[in-house]
């Protein structure tokens, strides 16, 4: 048995699909860009959850990303005290398998559950089959929980420091971005009390403040520091517009340092009553002062407010999307079908409300009830849930018998909605430029000069990344109307910043070239056909001091991926087992297609001298120098 020693894991490959054969751990694909054809986004993200656990004991642990069913074993083998599984309720089947195992294997190991498998695990099992497989549900914030276990004093803060980065791209353009997003979590929980949501049940109708404002933006700061090719930084709060105080006090730190606004921004949640409110108080441009450059909003359903749900009572959303819109500020819009209101006379009213609102990401889901929630209660009462498997359990599950729809009709709504937003608005990254060129207009005519002289830089810079996939997006518009917005799109951008440059011609001549590949090669073999992996990574938290005395321990970068050294790092990387073939191929054509096009970027911008941009250029080949050219949201 290994002394002092913590198993922090997800749940082991293989992972189930989604009914619309998307990756389970691919949020943006799955989701937030689905429907955009060629110009889908494939992300890739981390445990976060684990390694919060880890930075916050003191005992040294080993955190497990996406193993093997190998490599599970291997690591349980060695005899920790403490196996510690976080998992969603799909995996459950899974982790089952492994906590047999254990049991079998490593009898002297206690096992804990967490995140949302815990919740569905305690709600759907009595307590003698919850014993067999599991010594701690852990339901809630783990980090108290995890030290008062192991003995740590539990009102110590809650360190987050320089977690592995998420990144995303478009696959043809790369099937390995490398990481450009930042992630913190400032509470947990919401007071809100919306029936159908988890987080809400988990943590009682509460919010738990895990980073004071000073506290979000000085690991923000952080982020920046040491991964200045971090455009985004994404922030877990349930819904940041309900604690204003902590908005705006965050929005100080961003004051008092304004050239971080040319850098990076925020990704972050509310709902529509409350960003108003906040604009009400604080005026709309505090939203921008507080580096928030993302929203995902719950819209749910143009007719929630009218059925209880008073997050969207008092505003009409359209006021809030067209308001933020205009400031450069994205949106991922929120909606769901299958509500018990929802029948054949109102659904497409009810859909093509949120089309209406133009949000600039999307994410359209069933209405599911997940064990452990009201609605889950609700609905079991009244014989209305159906018993799917465990991998079913998600946002798209026909667990619930529908009021008045058919299971299969919202499945297919949902497919119908993300079609529509594609033939109707264009991909989310045309949106997007078109919103953050309305954000550099905005920022250029205030007074105010934190948005004037730096926020502005933020919007022309990732205002001209994007301009790289225009032509590409035009040539394979879905239809006229979406080929005509993008040319008013390329309009605007010349009105706005002015001719694109040498390096941005360049560019997108080349992603042009590759949008036609990578189309043709659609024709024969569809994205979806192969549903992204995750590979397997071994993350080791060693506790030991490291050389500034800070108690993180010596950190490395991923080597195999360039990523850079710093004893800031709390954590060491690796990549067990024998180097993946197909991977270190891919990895090496990418790095060969896109020195070649940074190449020929540098010799436009000398031969075309007189109408290259030094800021814009710069700032381009700099991107493509580090293979940064993966997007955010």
């Amino acid at each position: 048995m290994k002394d002092r020693s913590l198993l922090l894991t997800t749940p082991c490959y293989p992972y189930p699909t989604l009914p619309m054969n998307d990756s389970i751990t691919d949020a943006t694909g799955q989701r937030f860009t689905k429907g955009d054809d060629l110009f889908t986004i494939i992300s890739h993200t981390h445990c976060f959850a684990n390694h919060i656990l880890a930075q916050n004991v003191s005992w040294p642990s080993v955190v497990l990303e996406y193993p093997r069913w190998e490599d599970f074993t291997a690591e349980v083998a060695k005899g920790y005290p403490y196996l510690g599984i976080s998992a969603y309720p799909p995996h459950l089947e899974t982790v089952l398998k492994m906590c047999e195992h254990t049991r079998k294997t490593a009898p002297g190991t206690k096992i804990l559950l967490g995140s949302y498998a815990a919740q569905a695990f305690q709600a759907t099992y009595d307590k003698a089959t919850q014993q067999k497989y599991v010594d701690h549900l852990v339901i809630g914030e783990g980090v108290q929980y995890l030290r008062k276990l192991l003995g740590d004093p539990e009102d110590a803060p809650v360190q987050q420091v320089l977690f592995p980065k998420a990144g995303g791209s478009i696959p043809w353009l790369t099937r390995y971005p490398r990481g450009g997003v930042g992630f913190l979590v400032s509470g947990l929980g919401c007071v809100g009390g919306c029936d159908f949501c988890s987080t809400t049940a988990m943590f009682g109708n509460k919010r738990k403040q895990l980073l004071s404002a000073g506290e979000l933006f000085r690991g923000i700061e952080l982020y920046h520091q040491h991964f200045p090719d971090v455009v985004m930084v994404f922030v877990i709060e349930e819904d940041h517009f309900r604690v204003p105080a902590h908005l705006a006090e965050l929005r100080e730190g961003w004051r008092a340092h304004p050239k971080l606004y040319e850098d990076l921004d925020c990704f972050t949640f509310g709902s529509v009553d409350n960003i108003a409110k906040f604009a009400d108080t604080y005026g709309w441009d505090a939203i921008l002062e507080a580096g928030v450059g993302c929203i995902f909003i719950g819209v749910e359903s143009k007719f929630a407010g009218a059925h209880g749900y008073d997050k969207r009572h008092d505003v009409d959303a359209k006021v809030v999307f067209d308001r933020l819109h205009a400031m450069g500020i994205r949106t991922v819009g929120a909606w769901m079908c299958g509500w018990d209101w929802h029948d054949h006379t109102n659904i497409h009213e009810d859909l093509n409300y949120f089309v209406s609102l133009r949000p600039t990401y999307q994410q359209l889901t069933r209405v599911s009830p997940f064990p452990g929630t009201p609605l889950w209660e609700r609905l079991k009462e009244e014989g209305r849930v159906k018993e799917v498997a465990w991998e079913d359990v998600h946002f798209w599950s026909g667990a619930q018998k529908n009021a008045n729809l058919e299971t299969h009709e919202t499945l297919n709504l949902i497919q119908e909605g993300y079609d529509l937003m594609y033939r109707t608005w264009g991909p989310s990254m045309m949106r997007r430029l078109d919103v953050q060129l309305d954000g550099y207009a905005y920022c250029m005519a205030s007074d105010n000069p934190a948005l004037r002289h730096h926020k502005s830089k933020l919007f022309r810079r990732q205002s001209s990344m994007l301009w790289w996939m225009l032509p590409a997006c035009e040539r394979f518009a879905p239809n006229g109307i979406v080929r005509r917005r993008i040319r008013k799109i390329d309009e605007k951008y010349r009105r706005l910043i002015g001719a694109p440059t040498p390096v941005m011609r360049t560019m997108a001549a080349m992603v042009d070239k590759m949008a036609v590949v990578a189309k043709l090669k659609e024709l024969v073999s569809p994205m979806n056909r192969f549903v992204k992996e995750e590979p397997f990574k071994r993350y080791l938290y060693d506790k030991e001091k490291s050389a500034n005395g800070n108690g993180h321990g010596h950190g490395q970068g991923d080597a195999r991926r360039g990523g850079m050294a710093s004893e800031a790092i709390p954590y060491r990387t690796e990549w067990p087992g024998p180097k993946n073939a197909d991977y270190e191929a891919e990895v090496t054509r990418v790095h060969h297609v896109w020195r070649v096009i940074r190449l020929a970027c540098e010799a436009a911008r000398r031969l075309d001298w007189k109408t290259a941009d030094a800021d814009i250029d710069g700032y381009l080949i700099d991107r493509l120098r580090n293979e940064r050219f993966g997007v955010a949201f």
